[in-house]
């Protein structure tokens, strides 16, 4: 009551007020540069992508996690590991009820260029794109989304969670019991079919971040 009293208390026969999703199409490349108290430059994109609960959202979860789930990951192994372009890389799928974003982003190593980490981002998606997953790699992934589902239902909270965003985002808790299934079923085809449609470098915002000493 203390922090909380002043929220007006709803009914259980009250609908959930759900803004409107409608956006305009993303259409080009647009880009954006920002100066900051920062001392590496970091490069970050991002692309439309299908909201959750949708089979190609499942396919472009494990896209991300495919490109930058951990330090054996494509983006990390080739731009941290070998290229030497890039300090951390990370890509991630925001999920979320209506259409949302994935996010890959790099910081650059010490003298990297942020067009060169860029064009090293660019080239693992594409990679992706036009070369087919093999089958122990994509076992590998499959494994990982089994693992990381379990793991964040083994607590209380962790189940808590779930039960509530599936009561949200589909009126139905039970689907606890099926969402691991949904990963499941995406296949390699799928993943390189979502790469090609929902990774297009020509339809993308990319943010520049600049040490502000570099301001023009």
């Amino acid at each position: 009551m203390k922090y909380f009293g002043t929220i007006p208390q709803k009914t259980a026969s009250e609908d959930i007020y759900r803004p409107s999703s409608k956006m305009a199409p993303f259409v080009g490349v647009k880009r954006d540069t920002f100066y900051d108290n920062i001392q590496l430059p970091a490069v970050i994109q991002s692309y439309r992508i299908p909201a959750l609960g949708t089979p190609d959202f499942y396919a472009v979860d494990m896209l991300t996690t495919l490109l930058a789930g951990g330090r054996s990951s494509r983006m990390y192994k080739s731009l941290v590991d070998d290229k030497q372009l890039a300090l951390q890389t990370g890509n991630f799928a925001f999920d979320l009820e209506h259409p949302g974003v994935a996010v890959a982003f790099g910081i650059c190593n010490q003298g990297v260029e942020p067009s060169a980490l860029e064009a090293g981002i660019d080239e693992e998606i594409m990679r992706v794109q036009n070369e087919l997953i093999g089958e122990e790699e994509f076992q590998k992934l499959v494994n990982q989304k089994e693992s990381s589902f379990i793991q964040s239902n083994a607590r209380i909270a962790g189940i808590g969670e779930s039960l509530a965003n599936y009561h949200m985002f589909y009126g139905d808790a039970s689907l606890i019991n099926t969402e691991l299934d949904r990963y499941l079923k995406v296949t390699r085809e799928d993943i390189q079919r979502v790469a090609k449609k929902y990774f297009n470098l020509k339809n993308r915002a990319i943010i520049t971040y600049l040490p502000k000493q570099n301001t023009p």
